[in-house]
């Protein structure tokens, strides 16, 4: 009987609630907007109300895309107690706005047997706003209106806001036959009479390719005005904007006749400078310095800068080596464009003794501001070498020989006695000071054979190791040293190496120079640099000096 009575209590709750439900459930389903007449650009607020169980945002508005654009939309439930009962409440809001001008309406929206009530609105034509009265300014400007083909000229599309705006954009746009580099964007606010404006201006450098008119289209700017208050959906969004500047016409100037560069150059300012690792006009034999050309330019991208005349390429000096390192091309911006750089070095390396003068470098460059021809310089350079100390065996064989003849008027076996301390002593000194010299030093005054042979021994161990960590910089170096001791004469490039090399050599040459100069990585062994090294034949008519090179001595 308990069992029964529990049953009956239960299933009459599940009764009473479900009549609550339904109760709730058959409530109206609403529709209210919070305007009945807009313009044109402008929006309204539509909110579907529901009780219960009722899901607003499941509803079909697929009726609406008729006459309106959905531009956002947000849902919430409430929950709450009146009177001991629970009400529960479900919101669906949106933002509309109107696809044409007249007599519009808000259809019927329905969902499991229930539907909205039509809203008529009034949709009149887009406000127009005198300029003096206007909250939102929008315009595009360059800093000139005539300049030569490829200089640079700046675009600034400039927004003025005196009121909160939403979702600002502006639109893409293309313009043929230039080239065009964002620029930093700038934000400030400006006040006027008693009106804060909010200014924000994008900035584009435009490097214009060929000669002619070049027409910056108009570009287009679309926002929502944000009213006061808020909403569901957060800031209340008011009218929508659609703005766009006016299409901008530049004269490009051709390349002037006359001008003396081979690469045109058209820049505000332009400079050319050079560094030294070690004054060049005090090097001794075997010392190595290196120079640094830096070429700035105002108004210029750092990839329209020419490759400077290199050193090794002005002179063909055989006392003389010089080895080019990996260039560098980059730009930076400045508050009224971009500054292009290219950096070039170059090591020398002094052979022998001498003075030699290397020739200035001039770089001819269009000046915009002034509208004439200037030069960028760099003077002659000396470089003078002077000689190293080294031990001079004649000038010991004399000393030997001016000792015996002072002492020729000695006892004979005196003369022997002494003559054999000295030999003695010159052969104990010589062998002190050969064990004691550092390693890969050259002997002055020693047989050139035994010398080429210990420092080609010597650059094969550079080069083992270079190939091993994989360093291609010092490969590069060392095998350029190989070839001027293999060939017997001074070698200054890959390319005058090359020449001189069978064609198998000459092909692992090329390959090295893309891989250091391309950028890319290759490994030693697909390379083959080595063996191409191992097997490239004796010149003729240096066999006779040449001994047998190891690339792998030991160390």
């Amino acid at each position: 009987m308990n069992r029964f009575v529990g049953k009956t209590r239960v299933s009459l709750a599940l009764s009473l609630t479900a009549l609550f439900w339904t109760g709730l459930s058959l409530a109206e389903l609403s529709a209210s907007v919070d305007r009945r007449e807009i313009a044109m650009g402008e929006t309204l607020r539509l909110t579907l109300l529901g009780d219960a169980g009722e899901q607003p945002a499941e509803i079909d508005l697929t009726p609406l895309n008729r006459d309106w654009e959905i531009l956002s939309r947000s849902s919430a439930t409430n929950a709450r107690f009146i009177n001991g009962q629970n009400q529960v409440t479900r919101t669906l809001e949106m933002e509309l706005a109107p696809l044409r001008e007249g007599s519009l309406s808000i259809p019927s929206l329905k969902t499991g047997g229930r539907s909205t009530t039509p809203v008529s609105i009034r949709v009149n034509p887009e406000a127009v706003v005198a300029p003096g009265d206007a909250l939102v300014l929008f315009e595009a400007s360059v800093d000139q209106d005539s300049v030569y083909v490829q200089a640079e000229t700046t675009l600034t599309v400039t927004l003025q806001q005196a009121i909160n705006l939403d979702g600002g954009e502006i639109s893409a746009f293309d313009i043929p036959d230039a080239v065009t580099e964002d620029l930093e964007r700038r934000s400030f606010q400006r006040r006027v009479g008693n009106r804060t404006w909010l200014v924000t201006e994008l900035r584009y450098a435009i490097y214009p390719q060929k000669s002619g008119p070049l027409v910056i289209p108009a570009i287009g700017f679309t926002a929502r005005e944000v009213q006061p208050g808020r909403s569901l959906l957060g800031a209340r969004l008011g009218r929508r904007l659609r703005m766009a500047s006016e299409p901008i016409e530049i004269k490009v100037k051709s390349v002037p006749v006359g001008f003396p560069g081979e690469v045109w150059l058209p820049a505000r300012s332009l400079s050319l400078e050079e560094n030294w690792s070690i004054d060049p006009a005090s090097l001794n034999v075997g010392d190595s310095t290196t120079r640094t050309l830096t070429l700035n330019a105002r108004g210029l991208q750092g990839s329209q800068l020419p490759p400077l005349s290199s050193v090794q390429g002005s002179l063909n000096i055989p006392e003389l080596r010089f080895y080019p390192d990996q260039e560098s091309i980059d730009q930076s911006e400045l508050a009224d464009g971009l500054q292009g750089r290219r950096v070039q070095s170059e090591a020398l390396v002094a052979r022998s003794d001498g003075a030699w003068t290397l020739p200035e470098i001039r770089v001819p460059w269009w000046n915009t501001n002034t509208d004439t021809l200037e030069f960028a310089v760099l003077p002659a350079r000396e470089v003078k070498v002077a000689a190293t100390q080294t031990a001079d065996l004649t000038t010991i064989d004399a000393a030997v020989g001016k000792e015996a003849t002072d002492i020729g008027e000695a006892p004979r076996w005196l003369w022997a006695l002494g003559g054999a301390g000295w030999l003695t002593a010159i052969i104990f000194g010589a062998l002190l000071w050969r064990s004691r010299r550092p390693s890969g030093s050259q002997e002055t005054g020693i047989s050139a054979t035994s010398d080429s042979a210990a420092s080609r021994r010597q650059i094969m161990v550079e080069i083992r190791r270079a190939s091993e960590r994989g360093d291609l910089t010092a490969l590069r170096l060392a095998v350029l040293q190989w070839g001027t001791l293999h060939h017997g004469r001074g070698l200054s490039s890959f390319n005058d190496l090359a020449r001189l090399s069978t064609p198998s050599l000459s092909a692992k040459l090329t390959a090295l120079d893309r891989s250091l100069y391309g950028g890319g990585a290759v490994a030693m062994a697909e390379l083959g640099l080595i063996d191409a090294l191992r097997d490239e034949p004796v010149p003729d008519g240096r066999a006779d000096q040449a001994d047998k090179l190891s690339l792998y001595p030991a160390s």
